[in-house]
């Protein structure tokens, strides 16, 4: 029987990479473990732990602050200080020092390990997914009791492809910088921290490998394939060829020279073709500029709430960066959606037994209309300085749009009282991401001016899988045929309203779909910023009929479920 040597995993994010294996296996503390301590040390144990915890807290609010700029990133470590500050979290601990009589670093193990056992066994998969916080604040608050005895620290050397079996979240932000080539794990989803934090610094990574630490060893060479989620531990040579041109360090590099600004990307029989940045910081759109975007297709304006942290913008403060944005991008137009929150995002008061079918989007906004309308005349009176778009999240109702509507017009009327008349068209959309926004696109066209697709939703949506599921994970998959007909279906309702219609959810970010996109009947793209350029040369690289040919031909393979064979088709079809 021969030993397996391809292994498939989940794609966090692509690129295609060959080279040697380094096994990591997270360090281990040396102290001693005590059941007997007397009353006097338990006083001192309970003070150290004390310390320790404060001391932890300090690091991640440090942290938080170092990546404000970076919205995932600074979610995770904020619902970290949460965790670290939950009352069941440190009487566990504190309990089993005082009345097990065991020392801190053994009584915290205790814990850590009980309520994270507790929480894989929670049948609410929002509290499963998030078991990784308990491991993680449990080996920051040690490192902060015994800083001087960590054991076996192994220095990690760069450009090596990294197998472990899991990453905190911590560790993951650690080896960030440490220069990686790729990385593969065990356990992980495509939503997962370990896949956030990879995007987030260009990392080739392939999540959800299963076992793939057992089947290799340090200082093999092997071929990660992180577009298709495959790892090869014995490659031909052909294929390590193959790789050696594809392995491109993921570097933001520009569309365009600087100097000739933004212009049209066209298909190869000329195609007029629009590709914008997808932004979660304001420091993101320097960055947009230079690379030559068209424009900013998705502003996430809940960065805000990142940045005061404390509390929520005010009017000025939203004004303040809404006008730099504009001035920024020198004209070119700047798509800002307004607030995307809800249970799911923010505390509101009361808890929803699924915030992702609640309270969320359009729906709490309209509900807290004060609070709306604070954003909306910041958003009126920013629009003086550049060009703006404003987009509304998760419509299902025409309802929603003319009640939004309404609120405008009141705040055009509150400023005009203040002095401030402001007349100019400000184009209004909606995100096209639920299923019944799809359908209902031609009863709400006469009331918005342009739509843009969030896909992670729709798909999230029309399958009835919530994408954070691992359980069902392999089920949220954007090569399913009713997805791609929905898809169709949306593109041929906007261009037959003469409405545009860009996509700015995950696949539009990802160049496996761009020639099918085409195919499909989209020309504006919004992608992340690593990833526009291959996007935009995807772009160049087909002609507009046979990338319509190309889609016909797979969305035929996606009715008989044979994912594998599109995934070759696309990759094979040039021209």
């Amino acid at each position: 029987m021969e030993e397996k040597t391809t292994f498939k995993g989940i794609s966090a994010y692509p690129g295609t990479v060959y080279g040697k294996v380094f096994r990591w296996k997270q360090s281990k503390r040396k102290r001693e473990d005590r059941t007997d301590l007397s009353p006097d040390e338990i006083k001192e144990e309970v003070e150290l732990l004390k310390k320790g915890l404060l001391k932890t807290e300090d690091d991640l609010a440090d942290l938080v602050q170092k990546s404000k700029a970076n919205r995932e990133l600074s979610e995770i470590l904020e619902s970290q200080i949460v965790f670290l500050n939950d009352p069941l979290f440190r009487a566990r601990v504190f309990e089993r020092i005082s009345q097990n009589n065991e020392s801190a670093g053994l009584a915290l193990e205790t814990a850590v390990s009980s309520l994270y056992d507790e929480f894989q066994s929670i049948p609410d998969e929002f509290f499963r997914e998030r078991a990784d916080h308990i491991l993680d604040i449990g080996k920051r608050i040690e490192s902060n009791l015994y800083p001087d005895k960590l054991a076996d620290q192994t220095k990690i050397p760069e450009d090596v492809i990294l197998i472990a079996k899991e990453i905190t979240p911590s560790e993951m932000i650690q080896l960030g910088k440490v220069g990686l080539r790729g990385i593969a794990t065990d356990f992980g989803g495509k939503t997962g921290h370990t896949a956030i934090i990879a995007r987030n610094y260009g990392i080739p990574t392939i999540v959800g490998l299963k076992n793939i630490t057992s089947h290799v060893e340090d200082d093999d060479y092997i071929l990660l394939d992180a577009t298709k989620g495959i790892l090869n531990r014995s490659p031909g040579i052909d294929e390590i060829k193959l790789a050696g041109i594809r392995s491109e360090i993921h570097k933001v590099q520009p569309l365009r020279e600087i100097s000739d600004g933004p212009r049209e990307i066209k298909t190869k029989d000329g195609k007029k073709f629009s590709l914008r940045a997808n932004i979660d910081s304001e420091d993101e759109v320097d960055l947009a500029f230079e690379q030559g975007a068209d424009g900013i297709g998705l502003v996430r304006t809940e960065i805000l709430f990142i940045r005061y942290v404390e509390f929520k913008p005010t009017e000025e403060e939203q004004f303040a960066v809404y006008k730099r944005i504009l001035l920024k991008m020198v004209g070119r137009p700047v798509t800002f959606r307004v607030w995307d929150i809800g249970a799911d995002k923010m505390e509101n008061g009361y808890e929803e037994a699924n915030p992702f079918l609640g309270n969320r989007g359009i729906r709490y906004l309209l509900r807290h209309p004060h609070f709306f309308k604070e954003q909306l005349r910041a958003l009126l009176r920013a629009s003086e300085f550049g060009t703006m778009r404003i987009m509304l999240p998760m419509i299902t109702t025409r309802s929603e749009i003319l009640q939004t509507k309404t609120l405008f017009a009141e705040c055009r009327e509150e400023l005009k009282i203040t002095g401030l008349d402001i007349t100019k068209k400000i184009p209004l959309g909606i995100m096209v991401e639920t299923p019944a926004c799809a359908l209902n696109l031609p009863f709400l066209g006469n009331h918005v001016d342009f739509y843009s697709v969030g896909t992670n939703d729709l798909l999230q949506y029309l399958l009835a899988v919530e994408r954070n599921n691992h359980l069902v994970g392999e089920l949220y998959n954007p090569w399913q045929v009713v997805f791609l007909l929905l898809l169709k279906n949306i593109a041929d309702v906007a261009n037959s309203q003469k409405k545009p219609i860009s996509i700015c959810g995950e696949i539009g970010s990802d160049p496996m779909f761009t020639a099918v996109l085409i195919g499909l009947g989209f020309r504006d793209l919004s992608s992340a910023l690593p990833l526009m350029r291959e996007v935009g040369e995807k772009v160049q690289e087909i002609s507009s009929w046979k990338a319509k040919l190309l889609a016909e031909q797979v969305i035929v393979l996606a009715g008989e479920e044979k994912f594998e064979e599109i995934e070759a088709l696309v990759l094979e079809t040039k021209g």
